[in-house]
């Protein structure tokens, strides 16, 4: 089941309306807490593990599978910046630079790329995320991410009619209490709750000066899980071993002593602690009462559960041989590669989706400004952030060469984030090569007019 949207149809009253909504939102925002506070070490199950005797060791060593599922995937798909462009086959060469400029001045204004990467990262951990486009007081577009937590949205049908963004926040008397803005295609509208009732804000309500719902949403899949959930239950067993191992250590640090032969009495077990010896008669005899445990069985355990977690979390465990192993090729490691890129094969087109729907809603704004840019014209590039073989780069641009366009060449060359920009650059660099040849060239034939003068 969706955690993002409810299908609803509004009718009557709004107050009502956002009970209902935040009512229904309510357990999937526990969740989505409970799996971003775990992704960031807080509220692992180990953590708050209570064994039967309180006299034993009790270790609790977290293992953060959790941040290194995220932290891969995110760095794999998001850690080079996507790469915008236009279309400018339907603008005349003018057009098409302003609007490419543009499109340039709201990614640098609002740091896209790293607003990319974190949301991203967000919707990774808990199935989706979130991201309002908004106008400021200089009349610029900005956006900013919204944790999932705070952000639902109301289908009617297969349409997103509203969006609701809530919050806690303080008055001056530090009393908390929950604050909503109320998205339609128009307005923007806030409320606050008093005493479990949503009653208007004195904000009241104002247009957003979109043609459309400005909260986006981002979905991670179509389930809208988050990529650690399914092995959760995996890493939580796996840290439950570990501390076990510990504890096991611990107690071999505290094993009793067995003496035979030999009379012992507190001052002699304190001297022997102090010197390290002891000593005994001829029969005597002293020796460890220690546990026998079977390490070969409790790795494989641990082995397991490594790799099953890897395997059903479609991550990839870089330290282990059989990827990072001298003898594997580069051709080799692509294909251990493939569950990894699958996943963010799919992340990248539900993330394209989202951006499909900002720079509709952001174009919306800029038609107002009599800036025509058509949304469907805008398209991105996802980059793959891996070592790059630039040998092998070069060869295979220059190999392609005649076959694509230079943008579509360009725009596989993982290290160039805009192409556009680089097409300019290569441009001007043409035109300054040009003016230097036309120079020298001139230079020449005044030369040589000056020498036939003298003769």
């Amino acid at each position: 089941m969706k955690r993002s949207t409810i299908q609803l149809n509004v009718k009557g009253s709004i107050p009502d309306v956002i009970k209902k909504v935040l009512d229904w939102h309510k357990p999937h925002r526990d969740k989505m807490i409970g799996l971003y506070n775990r992704y960031r070490g807080e509220g692992v199950p180990i953590q708050s593990r209570v064994l039967p005797d309180p006299k034993k060791p009790n270790n609790k060593i977290p293992n953060d599978y959790r941040g290194y599922i995220i932290n891969q995937v995110a760095g794999y798909l998001w850690g080079q910046p996507i790469s915008y462009s236009l279309d400018s086959r339907n603008y005349d060469e003018t057009k098409a630079k302003e609007n490419q400029d543009r499109i340039s001045r709201f990614n640098t204004l609002n740091a896209i790329d790293d607003l990319d990467s974190e949301l991203g990262k967000v919707m990774s951990i808990c199935g989706y995320a979130a991201r309002l486009l908004y106008i400021d007081k200089n009349g610029e577009e900005r956006a900013m991410n919204i944790f999932p937590w705070e952000a639902v949205f109301v289908e009617d049908g297969n349409d997103i009619t509203h969006a609701i963004r809530y919050y806690k926040v303080k008055d001056s008397n530090n009393n908390e209490y929950t604050k909503v803005e109320w998205y339609d295609n128009k307005n923007v509208t806030f409320f606050v709750e008093s005493d479990g009732v949503f009653i208007m804000d004195p904000e009241g309500s104002k247009p957003h000066l979109f043609d459309y719902v400005p909260l986006v949403l981002f979905q991670n899949n179509d389930e809208e899980q988050g990529d650690f959930e399914k092995v959760e239950a995996l890493i939580d067993a796996y840290d439950k071993i570990t501390s076990d191992s510990v504890n096991e250590v611990e107690t071999f640090a505290n094993a009793y002593m067995a003496f035979k032969g030999v009379d012992v009495d507190e001052e002699t077990i304190q001297k022997m602690k102090q010197t390290g010896g002891i000593e005994v008669g001829v029969d005597g005899d002293v020796s460890f009462i220690t546990k026998n445990i079977n390490d070969t069985f409790v790795e494989n355990n641990k082995k397991t559960l490594n790799e099953n977690i890897h395997k059903f979390s479609a991550s990839v465990d870089m330290s282990d041989e059989k990827f990072s192993g001298g003898a594997q090729t580069g051709e080799s490691r692509k294909w251990k590669l493939i569950a990894l890129e699958n996943k963010a094969g799919t992340k990248a087109r539900k993330f394209g989706k989202g951006l499909r729907e900002q720079f509709k809603v952001l174009c919306s704004a800029w038609k107002k400004k009599n800036i025509d840019i058509d949304y469907l014209d805008i398209f991105w590039e996802f980059k793959r952030n891996i070592p790059i073989d630039l040998a092998y780069v070069a060869e295979y641009a220059s190999k392609l060469k005649g076959i694509h366009s230079d943008h579509t060449l360009l725009s596989q060359i993982p290290y160039i984030d805009d192409v556009n920009y680089e097409r300019e650059l290569m441009r001007q660099e043409r035109e300054d090569s040009i003016d230097l040849d036309d120079f020298d060239d001139e230079h020449e034939e005044n030369k040589d007019e000056e020498l036939v003068t003298n003769d």
